[in-house]
């Protein structure tokens, strides 16, 4: 991970945050809007002045570590989904 990499999408989900807080839902336009308008030229400036290192590197199995906390709330999700397609009388292939 790069600095201007992680400026770039640092800045691009503040600006989207501070926009949808204060105006409401951003469309397609607006979101490629904000992404051109502040947060490339904050990756651009990131990389002059910070240049190419890499801040950090994460082994291949960082991933899958990440994922783990959110693994109990796909399990209850998806117990939730065919529980209710078993009390419709509907099986899950048949919801499908």
């Amino acid at each position: 991970m790069t600095p201007a990499y992680l400026a770039f999408w640092s800045s691009l989900c503040v600006a989207t945050v501070v926009w949808e807080l204060r105006r409401g839902s951003l469309g397609l336009r607006a979101r490629w809007a904000v992404a051109v308008a502040i947060a490339l030229p904050v990756a651009v400036l990131t990389r002059l002045l910070a240049g190419d290192e890499v801040l950090f590197a994460l082994p291949l199995w960082a991933a899958l570590a990440l994922l783990v906390p959110g693994l109990p709330y796909a399990v209850a999700d998806a117990r939730a989904r065919r529980s209710i397609h078993t009390a419709d009388g509907t099986s899950a292939s048949q919801a499908r």
